[in-house]
């Protein structure tokens, strides 16, 4: 049966969140289509020539698009297009090129692929996430500068009424800025992973995005009907009617309320009809446009991912800029808190220099908290930028993926000698600076009344305590369905590490995605969780559910939920309930 006539479900890793519905685009790199040609000895200058005037357009209209991201997703990430001005940069690389074009009298073109491929190749056999990304860019610039040499005609996208859904093998950060432009709803990619380069950018500019979509372009055509579930990284194509209007609606009401979104949040009370208090905060990948609509309208920021100051470079940047960067952040949002975790990146995200060997599995490996104590040269040089930013705005530090008391104790006593160092320096920080920890291990929900004792405060990061309970790798689309943030296991170490922080004073919060589900906030809320951190998409909505609902009626809600035993169970009651108070 054809393919554009029978409905396909796709199933990839959710890399940015929201939903589409749209036209199916296939946007091809064309690398493949170079032709191999002789040319005269007294050619040679000329494709010399031709070559030098594509590296000085090249490299303007990737200058352009590094000022268009500057304005749309912020400086630090814009840098990104640093990387691909040094590829045009390499004097090396277009020297090689340069002495084939006179030793074997080829074009200019297809000798340059030609030193790309074999520059490729050498990467692609990296274990390095980060050599793998350089792939990206390097094929990317590489494009187009052979369509400034060649004149390939690329495919022109223009913009139009109905939303598309662009397909590819990958997409480049110029080509998410371009595409942006032409209406471009949504991005489906056969390769790349949760923190590449591409999905970076569209979350920066809140577009959802799929990766690893393996197969996909074998499995669409141009001008199919598309829906795309960024949440849960799934692509369905050729849709029923009846799915296809049904979905439209959902998306079409979430544009209008994200109209809407930002201007009416610091309207809506934090509190809900009898008074009990719980903060809506965001969680913040990389600086946007949006930080100071937030901050105007007095959303704190209960978690920052600072790892965006790696992946947009593959090195760890000095304290001086993590200084800046941080201290940007506390200023804008200088009323309200500002949770900034320490580097949480897997041994699968370094560069050589920092890994020295493979990991079977990095989620299980060298990374997060364990990484920062093994390397303190790092972790002490960020705790010095973050101390220094302190003066600036209510900043607390965040420590992740903790799993026992030894490496609370090890980081505290890394703080204090940070501390002790920029006394004797004379240089001002805020000494009263909470130190919290992320409970998304098991053993630290079942060591959260231990843990308590040394730290100001919980944040409870349900992404990867499901996946460690469950023994479930969320990356992988093969066993996505067993990743269930609902499990009746998962809720009562949730609620293990409220009792736990609760018992002992300290305030505790929720960062993962689950905090954004407005199905879960009710019970939630009856968890006894002070906060809830999630997407700034996912805040209106979520916020509006509070002044709606009885703290003392949630706390009976979620004891009812903590006596099922099955997904299903759990899933329908809150369900049922949610559309009564929605």
């Amino acid at each position: 049966m054809d393919n554009r006539f029978s409905t396909i479900k796709l199933r990839g890793v959710a890399a940015s969140a929201g939903l589409a519905c749209g036209i199916s685009f296939i946007h091809y790199e064309k690398l493949t289509r170079v032709r191999q040609e002789r040319i005269q000895s007294s050619q040679v200058r000329a494709e010399i020539r031709r070559l030098n005037r594509a590296l000085a357009k090249t490299t303007s209209e990737l200058e352009v698009l590094r000022n268009e991201a500057r304005s749309s997703v912020g400086t630090e990430l814009s840098k990104i297009f640093d990387a691909e001005l040094m590829i045009l940069e390499d004097a090396d690389f277009m020297t090689k090129v340069k002495q084939a074009v006179v030793a074997k009298l080829q074009n200019v073109e297809y000798l340059f692929q030609q030193e790309v491929n074999k520059t490729v190749r050498s990467l692609s056999r990296s274990k390095d996430e980060y050599m793998r990304e350089m792939i990206s860019d390097i094929n990317s610039v590489s494009a187009r500068l052979l369509h400034n040499l060649s004149g390939f005609e690329d495919i022109k996208l223009r913009r139009t009424r109905t939303p598309i859904i662009a397909f590819a093998p990958f997409f480049s950060p110029g080509e998410i800025i371009s595409m942006r432009k032409a209406n471009v709803a949504a991005f489906v990619a056969e390769t790349g992973g949760p923190t590449s380069h591409m999905v970076l950018f569209a979350k920066a500019l809140g577009l959802p995005a799929v990766v690893g979509v393996k197969g996909c372009l074998d499995r669409v055509r141009s001008s199919q009907q598309v829906l795309v579930d960024g949440n849960k990284g799934e692509v369905t194509i050729s849709p029923p009617t009846e799915d296809w209007k049904a979905f439209k609606k959902k998306v079409d009401s979430l544009k209008r309320r994200e109209r809407r979104h930002f201007a009416s949040i610091g309207d809506i009370p934090s509190a809900t009809i009898d008074g009990h208090r719980v903060e809506i905060q965001a969680n913040l990948e990389v600086p946007t446009e949006y930080d100071e609509k937030l901050a105007g309208e007095n959303v704190g920021v209960g978690l920052y991912r600072t790892e965006f100051l790696y992946l947009n470079s593959g090195s760890f940047p000095d304290e001086e800029a993590q200084y800046a960067v941080y201290s940007k952040i506390a200023e804008q949002f200088r009323s309200q808190t500002v949770t900034l975790r320490t580097f949480d990146l897997g041994g699968d995200k370094f560069t050589e220099h920092f890994r020295n060997e493979g990991e079977a599995n990095p989620a299980l490996g060298w990374r997060a908290i364990r990484f920062s104590l093994d390397v303190p040269k790092i972790f002490r040089a960020q705790l010095r930028a973050m101390l220094r930013a302190s003066v600036h705005g209510n900043i607390r530090i965040m420590l992740p993926m903790i799993s026992s008391l030894e490496q609370v104790v090890r980081a505290k006593r890394a703080l204090s000698g940070v501390k002790r160092d920029l006394t004797r320096r004379g240089v001002p920080f805020d000494q009263s600076t909470q130190l919290g920890i992320m409970i998304e291990i098991p053993s630290a929900a079942i060591m959260a009344y231990r843990l308590a004792l040394e730290v100001d405060f919980f944040s409870i990061g349900t992404n990867d305590l499901t996946q460690y309970a469950l023994a479930v790798d969320r990356g992988n689309a093969k066993v996505a369905k067993w990743y269930r943030e609902l499990h009746p296991a998962v809720l009562r170490l949730i609620a293990m590490a409220v009792d736990a922080g609760h018992e002992h004073h300290l305030p505790v919060s929720l960062c993962g995605e689950l905090a954004g589900n407005p199905i879960a906030t009710k019970m939630l809320v009856g968890f006894g969780i002070d906060s809830l951190s999630m997407s700034p998409n996912s805040i209106h909505s979520v916020k509006a559910l509070l002044p709606q609902m009885s703290f003392e009626e949630s706390r009976q809600f979620s004891r009812r939920v903590l006596t099922m035993s099955s997904v299903a169970e759990i899933e329908s009651f809150l369900g049922e309930d949610y559309e009564k108070i929605r």
